[in-house]
């Protein structure tokens, strides 16, 4: 497992415009990443960016919607914007292991990192035999 972590303060320099206009509308903002198919490389045509915040607390809907909108206008591409801290462990574990994070405000946004590898361990753990059972019988609950 390898964790793609960016120097401070961004990056990429296609993603500073983009980091600039997240630190302007987010007072607090702790971190920025990108992942998905643009930043491995496997876009296609139309493919959107999909981009992740990390900040202290929620950033709400609405607010997310209005800022992604503002970023694919500034990036002249669809923007998929989400909230790190509310997406599922497995959605953080795959933004931070196969993501790039772009720009950080100081080490908290590696601790939070460390604590979503560590959350991931656990839930992995946790449903190791519900998995196994469920490669041994073929189905999901006798289906």
């Amino acid at each position: 497992m390898s964790v793609h972590v960016a120097p401070l303060p961004v990056l990429d320099a296609a993603a500073a415009p983009l980091v600039t206009l997240l630190r302007q509308r987010l007072p607090g903002l702790l971190a920025v990443y990108g992942f998905g198919s643009r930043v491995q490389g496997t876009a296609r045509p139309g493919s959107d960016l999909d981009m992740a915040v990390l900040v202290p607390g929620y950033v709400p809907a609405l607010q997310l919607w209005e800022l992604a909108g503002d970023l694919a206008a500034l990036a002249g591409t669809d923007i998929d914007l989400l909230d790190l801290r509310a997406a599922s462990t497995v959605m953080q574990y795959q933004i931070v292991t196969t993501g790039r994070r772009w720009w950080a405000r100081d080490s908290q946004a590696a601790l939070y990192e460390a604590a979503i590898l560590s959350q991931k361990t656990a839930l992995d753990t946790a449903r190791a035999g519900l998995l196994a059972d469920i490669m041994q019988r073929g189905t999901v609950h006798g289906r």
